[in-house]
């Protein structure tokens, strides 16, 4: 794990990248899209004293077409994944990152009187469920578990896995 030393008094907050790529996992969803292996690159910006980091944004990920159960009905669909929020998260002195964020799925397919679209609050962490810690390499897996609120998947439970680069090093 990477250790950091202390800024000194000229630090100033540090604009960086992670680069990876992002693999969901829905269980029980009858008809999941492919949700693995997608390119995800994120904005991100340390503090001046490292100790807090933002998720600025990413380019929307969006599923290719895919057979979608609504009611009875089968239909074409596909899912594009945004950022609706993110909050200032936690940097540990060992490389441990905590970034709580809500996703918006935007599906394809919008059916009249039906709130399709759903939102996945969660944690990004390196200490949940297959995380790993930020190494002298760059290196760091973010991985969280949360639960749908509203639209077709409200009440599902999904699981991200973000295995990635972080350009610069924060230290």
């Amino acid at each position: 794990m990477a250790k950091r030393s202390a800024p000194t008094r000229s630090a100033r907050s540090l604009h960086a990248v992670i680069d990876g790529t992002c693999s969901l996992r829905i269980p029980g969803l009858p008809s999941a899209p492919p949700l693995h292996g997608y390119r995800l690159r994120c904005d991100i910006e340390f503090s001046a004293d490292r100790h807090r980091v933002v998720l600025h944004g990413f380019d929307p990920l969006t599923t290719p077409d895919y057979e979608a159960r609504i009611g009875f009905a089968s239909v074409t669909n596909s899912t594009t994944v945004h950022l609706k929020s993110a909050r200032p998260g936690t940097v540990t002195r060992d490389g441990h990152v905590a970034i709580p964020v809500v996703l918006h799925f935007d599906h394809s397919f919008d059916a009249p009187f039906i709130d399709e679209d759903s939102d996945l609050p969660l944690s990004l962490a390196t200490r949940d469920g297959g995380g790993r810690a930020l190494d002298a390499r760059g290196r760091i897996t973010l991985a969280g578990a949360g639960t749908f609120e509203g639209g077709h998947l409200s009440g599902m439970r999904c699981e991200l896995t973000y295995e990635a680069t972080v350009t610069p090093m924060p230290w």
